[in-house]
């Protein structure tokens, strides 16, 4: 028995360590200074020039300019993985300025997406009838999160609800399979 159970053991850990992969590069990750949170960098995010932070959300939306692309992040805490929770908290929101070209059909609204990069400044947009601060983040590392598929279950009436105080032998779907039953 304990011939078999270490090579179990081991290709059990080998089977299930790559479904606990951070998304973002261990090396990145060292750079990360982890105590900075958004709060703070939105107060005055010029005395955080040059840090480096790892921040997450939901798109709000991107833009193709001139000089690259534009992402507007409302942020959401990130899990163990990295991955935007779902909640209806957050600290605010922060812009990623990609250098080169990132397809706005892909980086759309309502994405999800982890962030690794450096503070480089602010940029002050409307929102509505106000100017907001927002931090801008040069990135080091994006992941964009695939879209889960949430499935839709039809509402089901079980026909046979009135048997279930019964042991299970009493439900007519087990008459056939017990034949000795009277």
């Amino acid at each position: 028995m304990k011939k078999y159970l270490r090579p179990l053991l081991l290709s059990s850990i080998l089977f299930l360590l790559p479904g606990c992969v951070y998304v973002i590069s261990k090396d990145v990750r060292r750079e990360v200074t982890r105590d900075l949170s958004l709060k703070e960098v939105i107060k005055n995010p010029d005395a955080y020039k040059g840090k480096v932070v790892l921040w997450g959300g939901v798109i709000i939306e991107s833009k193709n300019l001139k000089e690259g692309t534009q992402v507007v992040v409302l942020e959401k805490d990130l899990n163990s993985w990295g991955r935007p929770k779902e909640s209806d908290e957050s600290q605010g929101r922060f812009i990623v300025f990609q250098s080169g070209y990132l397809d706005t059909s892909i980086y759309r609204r309502d994405r999800e997406i982890t962030v690794a990069g450096e503070i480089t400044g602010k940029k002050v947009l409307p929102i509505d009838e106000i100017e907001y601060t927002y931090p801008v983040l040069s990135p080091r590392e994006i992941h964009l999160w695939s879209e889960e598929k949430k499935a839709e279950y039809p509402y089901w009436h079980d026909p046979w609800w009135w048997y279930y105080p019964y042991p299970y032998w009493r439900h007519p779907y087990w008459y056939p399979y017990r034949p000795w039953y009277p």
